[in-house]
């Protein structure tokens, strides 16, 4: 009777194995298939971008996340070609009018300290201002004021401006419109804001950013232009030569003029933390982010620092992209998907915005 029992226990038992072996063979392909399918879609990302311009092959780096998971991190072309040094990771690049984003956020943390409100006026802290009265300072973060967009210096310029030196480029230019009625893009703007910075804060306003923004955020690979001593593994940036798909170095813009409106370096890994920890409310509250999310105009345009618009699906963008000599930049969030794309290049005529609109067509098919 007891060998019967037990016969029967091993029977069962061998049963079980059996059932459970085959569940977990059934699910295994599962598994290799959703890692295959990740792979996969990076591949297709990969030769997208490789493909994207046959005859003028990008260089630069590029980050792409779904959901806080990275799906793509990636470098292409050359950071050097004379040196033969690849783009990476790691690679540092200018990121020119991204920085816009920065200094919008600095103002809105000097706000919540009750330092200053955007209701002020610029001439509360540039008394001499013309019109200072009339201008507040949403309307430098919102590109409505009407202040004209200040020319770089020649080249034969001196390299290091002070902020009140980069005002007198553009403070004596008429309004180009009556400040508030409509949005045109101004790098003058975000000069503005970083001396108003300087003045709420007592600091300057790379100290500012450096102790409120980059330490705490550990962006140890982002930094300032106009300390060049302390940038290692920065790409060159190139320049079309004339010749069409020939590049060559481009001539050096990275005075101390671009400041506030684009004077910030970084590499992908770097503004993907600074994109997640922004909207995940460890700089700003949730209030003023929704602050700098609204245009002050239209439902879609300009909010502080970053572009409001909709995509070909109807899905909410926030982005902004710049464009320097030598390099071009973007960084945006599909806020209805939770996309991200980080897409950095050392060639300054290169679309990167367009090659948003592939890489969202891959993500939408594989998904």
């Amino acid at each position: 009777m007891v060998k019967k029992i037990i016969l029967k226990a091993v029977v069962l038992l061998f049963i079980f194995m059996i059932l459970l072996i085959g569940c977990v063979s059934d699910t295994s392909p599962l598994m290799k298939s959703g890692k295959i399918r990740n792979s996969d879609i990076k591949a297709k990302m990969s030769k997208y971008i490789d493909d994207y311009s046959p005859k003028d092959k990008f260089s630069g780096t590029v980050i792409v996340a779904k959901d806080n998971k990275i799906i793509l991190d990636k470098g292409y072309g050359m950071a050097d070609y004379n040196n033969e040094i690849m783009n990476k990771s790691k690679t540092v690049f200018d990121i020119a009018s991204i920085t816009k984003q920065f200094t919008a956020t600095a103002i809105l943390m000097l706000q919540e300290k009750n330092l200053l409100s955007i209701q002020d006026t610029v001439d509360k802290y540039i008394p001499n201002y013309p019109e200072g009265k009339k201008i507040k300072i949403y309307n430098l973060l919102s590109q409505t004021s009407g202040i004209i967009d200040y020319s770089q210096p020649s080249e034969k310029a001196k390299l290091t401006y002070t902020p009140l030196e980069i005002i007198e480029l553009f403070k004596n230019e008429p309004r180009k419109f009556e400040t508030g009625t409509k949005y045109e893009y101004s790098s003058s703007n975000y000069i503005l804001l970083g001396y108003i910075i300087e003045k709420v804060s007592g600091m300057k306003y790379e100290q500012y950013l450096e102790k409120n923004i980059f330490k705490p955020l550990k962006l140890n690979n982002t930094g300032f232009l106009s300390n060049k001593m302390s940038i290692k593994n920065k790409a060159i940036g190139y320049a079309l030569s004339g010749n069409p798909g020939k590049y060559i170095p481009a001539s050096n813009e990275e005075n101390s003029t671009l400041y506030s409106a684009g004077g910030i370096y970084s590499t992908v890994n770097d503004l993907y933390t600074w994109e997640n920890e922004l909207f995940e409310g460890k700089l700003i509250s949730k209030e003023s982010l929704d602050e700098m999310l609204t245009p002050l105009l239209n439902t879609y345009g300009y909010g502080y620092g970053l572009i409001i618009s909709k995509n070909a699906m109807e899905d909410k963008m926030v982005w902004h992209n710049g464009t320097l000599s030598g390099y071009s930049s973007y960084i945006g969030k599909n806020i209805n998907k939770d996309y991200v794309f980080i897409i950095l290049s050392n060639k300054g005529s290169y679309n990167v915005v367009q090659m948003v609109s592939g890489l969202t067509d891959i993500l939408e098919v594989e998904k």
